[in-house]
């Protein structure tokens, strides 16, 4: 027992900040390439946008390491208390929202607005049945439901209403966790990739109703309890086989995804052989980030015995905690920049250079202005040990708070 509640003082990571930082920065750097003019290009003089398009062409995939390290963060109170002894932690399903809604929502709605107007200012806005639905739906963080909509306002909003109904989800997972244990309840997390894959076909060939597949809150379920498994094995309420830990196994997953990532557009979308790739595909990044973030707080708690931290945890951490606002914001200063007409092929990969850094510092303002207010410093709870404790502090109140998403 002394074991574990020494181990329940783990407290903010650096290393999660950095990757957090990290995934951010990659995702600003492909959706940079992603709102360029698509242009035609020849000879040496397209060579400098070809190679950086290709170097950012799986920058994608950061997204899902911020659904692992969500799943971790939101664990993180119900793991350390588990860890401390006791055996039966609730958290109150009415307290967890409130916070959230605190948290989350105010800067949140300031970026829809902030997009709202823009858009509106850039082009003439007719109120019509379609546009009263899109905003309320991703007012209430539902937009991801309907094609329509999904990418509609701005097109990085979608990953921030799995991670809403993700945190809704939490609790099925708690049930799940502490029913059946954790090899059963990934098969369930992964059963509902499945199932919501088939019920998207049978809704579609049946009656032409179309519904998103890879922006779903249940196909990214699994990934996001990969997370919340991480986070327990950090704390030693759950061990793992040694291969999750070990960078080779990251890096097998990781390829297995990058090359499901090339090979399926290949593919007719209609037949089982791609249906099977797509379900193995956002796992398998999944997997591979679950194994990074193992290795990486592993990896911490040695370079706190030695009081060291690597130079790169060092300069990305600071970004990791401005990364929600980074991701809420990022998308209008690349339209805003692209509309200024700064889409010269000579400039094209020089502009990403410029574009990254100015994403940053707009979200640095933004984060100062619509995101910390909000932000309540970590209060440590005193552990209970009676049984069927009520524990009302949230677990995203600590300082391990996830960007999104994201």
């Amino acid at each position: 027992m002394d074991r574990h509640r020494e181990q329940t003082t783990l407290g903010r990571m650096l290393t999660l900040d950095a990757m957090r930082g990290g995934a951010a920065l990659a995702v600003v750097t492909y959706h940079a390439l992603g709102v360029a003019p698509q242009t035609a290009w020849h000879g040496w003089e397209g060579l400098l946008p070809q190679v950086t398009g290709y170097v950012v062409h799986f920058a994608y995939a950061g997204i899902y390491l911020f659904f692992v390290i969500s799943g971790y963060c939101i664990h993180l109170f119900w793991a350390k208390s588990r860890a401390a002894g006791v055996q039966s932690p609730v958290i109150n399903f009415f307290t967890f929202w409130k916070r959230r809604v605190r948290r989350l929502y105010p800067p949140y709605i300031a970026a829809l607005v902030l997009y709202l107007c823009y858009l509106a200012y850039k082009t003439p806005v007719h109120v019509t049945g379609s546009y009263v639905w899109d905003v309320v739906l991703h007012v209430f963080m539902l937009h991801n439901l309907d094609p329509r909509t999904a990418y509609s306002i701005n097109g990085a909003f979608w990953t921030l209403a799995i991670e809403e109904q993700l945190y809704l989800a939490y609790f099925l997972l708690l049930f799940l966790r502490i029913r059946y244990g954790w090899a059963k309840t990934l098969v369930l997390c992964f059963s509902a990739r499945v199932v919501w894959l088939i019920m998207s076909r049978s809704l579609g060939h049946s009656f032409g109703v179309e519904i998103p597949l890879g922006e779903a809150a249940a196909t990214n379920w699994f990934i996001w309890a990969l997370g919340a498994l991480s986070v327990e094995a950090a704390l030693g309420v759950t061990k793992l086989p040694a291969w999750c830990y070990k960078i080779r196994a990251a890096a097998v997953a990781l390829g297995c995804a990058m090359a499901l990532a090339q090979i399926l557009p290949m593919l007719d979308h209609s037949t089982w052989v791609h249906d099977i790739g797509w379900l193995m595909m956002h796992p398998a990044w999944g997997v591979g980030f679950f194994v990074l973030v193992n290795y990486s707080v592993a990896a911490e708690k040695r370079w706190q015995l030695i009081s060291r931290v690597p130079i790169l945890v060092s300069m990305l951490a600071p970004i990791g905690l401005i990364s929600y606002s980074l991701y809420l914001t990022h998308s209008f200063v690349l339209m805003h920049w692209y509309w200024f007409g700064f889409t010269q092929l000579h400039i094209l990969s020089i502009s990403l250079v410029i574009m990254t850094p100015l994403s940053v510092v707009f979200a640095w303002v933004f984060f100062r202005v619509c995101e910390r207010p909000f932000m309540r410093p970590p209060v440590k709870a005193p552990v209970q040990t009676h049984n069927n404790p009520q524990v009302d502090r949230a677990p995203m109140e600590t300082s391990l708070e996830v960007m999104s998403p994201r």
